[in-house]
């Protein structure tokens, strides 16, 4: 199968070549090294908010990330990895001959049956304090593959497309939602300057970044 090249707000189906759902769906991000040498490290951060149409999240059962997920006993339907706030680019996974630094992995048959959307975003951890940005990074990337077959199924949307990518420090990836008794996944790009806190805003509700969230 073609290896899918997505554009900012493009749609495609989580189905395989012929045409059955895909059951386990991973979604991962990847970048290089600082561009800048001498400048600290960046610390990129994953969250998922499990909502509704209405983009409303109850705090923290409808959230994933590092602060909530813990052991993962709560969130029987997706699979999470991050850094933990250390900033080592080291860690991640292997997966399909490829380094992702943070990822998760959605299983469809067990997503919850009172939800419809999992929003896939990313945040520079004290982006604000820290005077960070996106632009400070080389070929950030988000891969979608079918878990357990990734060389049937393959689909990247290169954030760096969109020339205001540089300037953010927290930005919505993509979406995954339920469509016709399977998902879609939309690609989005949308971002913000004002880190973690206006990205939680969006979910409706009000962090302080200089906590965890």
């Amino acid at each position: 199968m073609p290896v899918i090249d997505m554009s900012k707000n493009q749609k495609i189906n989580m189905t395989k070549e012929d045409g059955s759902n895909i059951k386990n769906i991973f979604i991962g991000v990847r970048w290089d090294m600082n561009r800048f040498s001498g400048e600290g490290d960046i610390d990129f951060d994953i969250h998922g908010f499990l909502t509704n149409s209405d983009k409303k999240v109850q705090y923290p059962s409808d959230i994933v990330n590092f602060s909530t997920y813990g052991d993962g006993k709560n969130y029987p339907w997706v699979e999470y990895s991050g850094d933990n706030r250390t900033g080592d680019d080291s860690q991640g996974i292997e997966f399909n001959g490829r380094h992702f630094d943070e990822y998760f992995i959605v299983h469809a048959d067990k997503f919850p049956a009172n939800k419809t959307d999992f929003t896939i975003c990313l945040t520079i951890f004290r982006a604000i304090q820290r005077l960070q940005n996106f632009g400070m990074v080389n070929n950030a990337m988000v891969t979608v593959y079918d878990y357990d077959n990734p060389s049937g199924f393959e689909a990247n949307f290169d954030l760096s497309e969109d020339e205001k990518f540089e300037k953010l420090n927290a930005v919505e990836l993509g979406r995954l939602y339920k469509h016709n008794g399977g998902f879609k996944f939309q690609a989005i790009g949308s971002g913000y300057t004002g880190g973690m806190v206006e990205l939680f805003k969006t979910f409706d509700l009000d962090i302080d970044e200089g906590r965890d969230a």
